[in-house]
C-alpha cells in the first residue's frame, strides 16, 4: 500500500514554527518577474511601493540594503489556493547575486513550486509570455516509505536572477503539492528549494531549532536528461521538510554532494539578489531565539519590535542556519 508523505500522523497538532509563509526574491528586473508571478502563475500583485523615509532607514538596516531607489511588492493567492506569499525587493542597482548562473549545483535558494493541473497548457502559456523551459515536462520516479515506486511530473522555467519557477503535479492518487483554484488548475506557491552544502547541520537546525519534521530524505543518481540540467552520474540527497501537522508550505533541500558549487555572493541573504530568505510564523517567539542560543546559531537580527514587511508581526527575529541561508521567524500580532 502507497504511503503519502504529504499526509501528516496527526494534523491537529500546534507547530511551534508554523509551514513556510514567505519567500523572498530580491531582483533587478520587477518586470519581468511580475509578468511571471502574475501573468504566468495567476497571483495577485500589491503593486511596487516606494517606502516611506522611516521605513527605508529601518529596512536598510535589517536587510542590508543601500541607498534609496528600492521598492517592495508582496504577491499573493487568496481563495481556494492560497498559501506562501512572495515579497519581491526591486533594486535597480546590480548587487551581488546568489546564483551568478542558471546552475542547479550552485549553493543557495533555487526555486519556487507551485502545484499545476496541466503541466503542458502551462508550458504553451509561459513560453507565449517569454519565459523558457529547461527541457519541458519532465516526469520522475520516487519511491514511497513502503518501498512502493510512483510516477510525479514537473516542468522547470528560467526566472530573473537565474533563479527557478517550477509547476508540479503529483499523481491523482496522492493529495497535491498544495491547493489550487479549480477554475485556473493553478496554486500558490506550495514550497521553495534551495541547494545545500551541509545536509546534516540544517536538518539538525531544522529539527532542533524549529521543530520541523523529515519525511524524505534520500540520495539517488542523476539521470541522463535532468530538468535542473545537472550532469548525468551526479548524485543528489534530497530531503523534504515540514512543519508538524502541515501537508503544504514544506521546505525542499537538495544537496549535490561532491559536486556542489559555492555561490559567488558574500551572502546568501539579503541584500544578495535571488531567493534569499523564508520567513515563518511562529506562537512563540522566545522559544525559538532561545534554542537558537543554545544552537549557536548566527543571529543576524535578534528578536526585537520591528515591522517587516507584508507580514502581520512587529516582533522578528532573522539567523542564518548552517548553511548560511536566512531565516526570519516572525510573532503574528495577535
Amino acid at each position: 500500500m502507497i504511503e503519502d508523505i504529504f499526509v501528516p500522523k496527526d494534523a491537529s497538532v500546534q507547530p511551534l514554527v508554523e509551514r513556510l509563509h514567505t519567500v523572498t526574491y530580491i531582483t533587478a528586473d520587477k518586470e519581468t518577474l511580475e509578468r511571471a508571478l502574475v501573468l504566468g502563475y495567476s497571483l495577485q500583485s500589491s503593486g511596487w511601493q516606494i517606502p516611506s523615509k522611516s521605513e527605508r532607514e529601518a529596512c536598510n538596516r535589517y536587510f542590508g540594503f543601500e541607498g534609496n531607489d528600492w521598492e517592495y511588492c508582496s504577491f499573493y493567492m487568496e481563495g481556494p489556493g492560497a498559501n506562501i506569499q512572495v515579497r519581491g525587493f526591486y533594486t535597480p542597482s546590480q548587487t551581488d547575486i546568489i546564483r551568478h548562473e542558471y546552475d542547479g549545483q550552485i549553493v543557495g535558494g533555487a526555486t519556487l513550486s507551485f502545484p499545476k493541473t496541466d503541466l503542458y497548457a502551462h508550458e504553451k502559456k509561459m513560453k507565449a509570455l517569454g519565459f523558457d523551459s529547461t527541457i519541458g515536462v519532465k516526469e520522475m520516479e520516487f519511491t514511497d516509505p513502503s518501498g512502493v515506486s510512483y510516477i510525479s511530473a514537473e516542468i522547470i522555467y528560467f526566472a530573473p536572477d537565474n533563479a527557478y519557477l517550477l509547476a508540479v503535479k503529483r499523481p491523482d492518487i496522492f493529495i497535491p503539492v498544495g491547493p489550487s483554484d479549480p477554475e485556473t488548475g493553478i496554486g500558490a506557491p506550495a514550497y521553495s528549494a534551495r541547494c545545500i552544502s551541509n545536509s546534516d547541520g540544517v536538518i539538525e537546525f531544522l529539527k532542533n531549532v524549529m521543530d520541523y519534521e523529515i519525511r524524505r530524505d534520500v540520495v539517488f543518481p542523476i539521470g541522463k536528461i535532468s530538468a535542473m540540467l545537472l550532469p548525468e552520474g551526479s548524485q543528489e540527497r534530497f530531503i523534504q521538510a515540514f512543519a508538524p501537522g502541515a501537508s503544504s508550505g514544506y521546505l525542499v533541500l537538495m544537496d549535490h554532494l561532491k559536486d556542489n558549487k559555492p555561490s559567488q555572493a558574500p551572502t546568501l541573504g539579503p541584500p544578495s539578489r535571488g531567493i534569499t530568505m523564508w520567513s515563518f510564523a511562529t506562537r512563540d517567539i522566545d522559544e525559538v531565539s532561545h534554542r537558537a542560543k543554545d544552537y549557536n546559531v548566527e543571529i543576524i537580527q535578534a528578536d526585537a519590535e520591528f515591522e517587516s514587511p507584508f507580514l502581520n508581526s512587529n516582533r522578528t527575529l532573522v539567523m542564518k542556519d548552517p548553511d548560511g541561508f536566512y531565516i526570519e521567524i516572525f510573532e503574528p500580532t495577535k
